[in-house]
């Protein structure tokens, strides 16, 4: 996905689906929705596949994407009634996201006080209208705050996967404050674009990370073969 086709193509399949879905969801906006999901996920599998067959993070991100499409499916078939299982959907998305992105090694305790100040004043400004939705919005907070944390701290991050992890907590948050707050200009369309990003950029990040194990590995094979 990193040659010009490829996020060409992927852009233009997300900027379709938001372009068209200005004024609600239409007649196949389900297919349409997840098109750009798809291609990420056959390009980048497809790469991460050649790099090394024992790395089992590739499996736990597919999960992790392949749980996301079911969110955004059902937010696109019925958004209101369907709203707890997307966000079930989307929840067991970044716990996979989280697995793939073992080793954690040493997180920067810097990084806990913004996390915990921005995830506080969202929580503020949602929670007169939570209600019982509380719970079920607490436990997602925390899993996608871990999420994002851990693209910091595991083993070879990198930018793409660090900004893909602030990017998710970006549209997940408007998502819960045009819902449980107060309307938001251009919300669906700031929602999607950062979700879409936040994908590309995520996968992106996990696979310059398995790129960067095979390359290891490889070194090593070479240098016990030299021995």
């Amino acid at each position: 996905m990193n040659s010009r086709w490829g996020v060409g193509l992927f852009s233009l399949l997300a900027v379709t689906y938001i372009a068209l879905s200005q004024h609600g969801e239409f007649a196949g906006s389900a297919v349409v929705k997840i098109l750009p999901l798809l291609l990420l996920a056959v390009a980048v599998g497809r790469n991460w596949f050649a790099l090394n067959s024992s790395d089992r993070s590739r499996g736990w991100w597919l999960c992790g994407l392949g749980f996301g499409m079911v969110g955004d499916v059902l937010l696109a078939i019925d958004g209101k009634n369907l709203f707890v299982f997307g966000l079930g959907a989307f929840l067991v998305g970044h716990l996979g996201y989280l697995l793939a992105l073992r080793p954690v090694t040493s997180l920067d305790k810097r990084l806990l006080l913004p996390y915990a100040l921005y995830a506080f004043g969202v929580i503020q400004l949602m929670w007169p209208q939570l209600g019982a939705m509380a719970l079920p919005v607490m436990i997602y907070i925390s899993v996608i705050l871990l999420m994002s944390l851990a693209t910091w701290a595991t083993e070879h991050s990198n930018r793409s996967l660090q900004l893909g992890g602030l990017l998710f907590i970006v549209s997940d948050s408007l998502i819960g404050l045009n819902k449980f707050w107060q309307p938001i200009p251009f919300a669906g369309e700031l929602i999607m674009l950062t979700y879409y990003a936040a994908q590309w950029l995520l996968a992106q990040g996990m696979l310059k990370r398995a790129q960067t194990n095979s390359l290891i590995f490889s070194t090593s094979d070479r240098q016990v073969s030299c021995n």
